[in-house]
């Protein structure tokens, strides 16, 4: 017999003792294997995003400039008492604007120049910056100011000798003005002040371009008050 009809007759005898498999439990198994499927997955998904946000947050944690308010994170916030000791720290280390001996004639003309009320008109006159003068005009003549100050080793002759009988201010500082008697020519005023840091200032005013000319003024340019106020300006360092 050809292996065609073999292969016939083996079917036909073989087909009428053959079940048909259980198609309801392949369907039952499908569903559960996909749920399985789908559970691993959604854990999967769950850990890979854990991961992702825990990355981006050590990212954060090492990398300048990702934190919100802008600081970098790897300068973390200091305490409250840590930056009042930071602070302290550097008010101490800086240092304070303080001479010896004394006060450069040019330094002084400049603060002297930064202090004169508005309106004024000034020149250096010959020799100014070194002897610590300056012209000063308002339209109705020139006025020459001196001006010296000096931080002495020792105050003790000042206060013994210039300001003997002067009452100090509620500071501590020691003031006191002084005119030219009445038919001095030329007319003038001297304010000396010395604060209690040792900082000693005499401000000189004359009603002339110089010391040793008349007078050009009936009246001064700078009152007492302004020249005092000059004097005790906390400028002078």
């Amino acid at each position: 017999m050809p292996i065609e009809e073999d292969f016939t007759q083996a079917l036909r005898t073989t087909v009428p003792t053959f079940e048909p498999p259980h198609t309801s439990s392949f369907v039952q198994a499908g569903i559960r294997n996909g749920r399985r499927r789908r559970r691993r997955r959604a854990v999967a998904v769950g850990v890979s995003g854990a991961a992702a946000l825990a990355l981006v947050g050590f990212g954060a944690a090492i990398v300048p400039g990702l934190l919100s308010d802008g600081r970098p994170a790897d300068h973390p916030l200091a305490s409250p008492a840590a930056s009042a000791q930071t602070g302290s720290a550097a008010a101490s280390a800086t240092p304070k604007p303080t001479f010896t001996g004394a006060l450069p004639a040019d330094h002084a003309l400049a603060t002297l120049t930064a202090l004169l009320p508005k309106g004024l008109t000034h020149a250096s006159p010959p020799g100014g910056e070194r002897s610590g003068q300056l012209w000063i005009d308002d339209g109705h003549g020139t006025s020459l100011l001196e001006v010296h100050v000096s931080r002495p080793a020792s105050t003790t002759a000042i206060r013994d000798h210039v300001f003997a009988g002067t009452t100090p201010l509620a500071d501590g500082t020691l003031i006191q003005s002084r005119q030219a008697p009445p038919g001095t020519d030329p007319g003038h005023e001297t304010v000396n002040l010395l604060r209690p840091d040792g900082l000693y200032l005499t401000l000189m005013q004359w009603q002339a371009p110089s010391q040793d000319t008349p007078s050009t003024r009936t009246t001064p340019i700078l009152t007492p008050a302004q020249l005092r106020a000059i004097a005790a300006s906390p400028r002078w360092q």
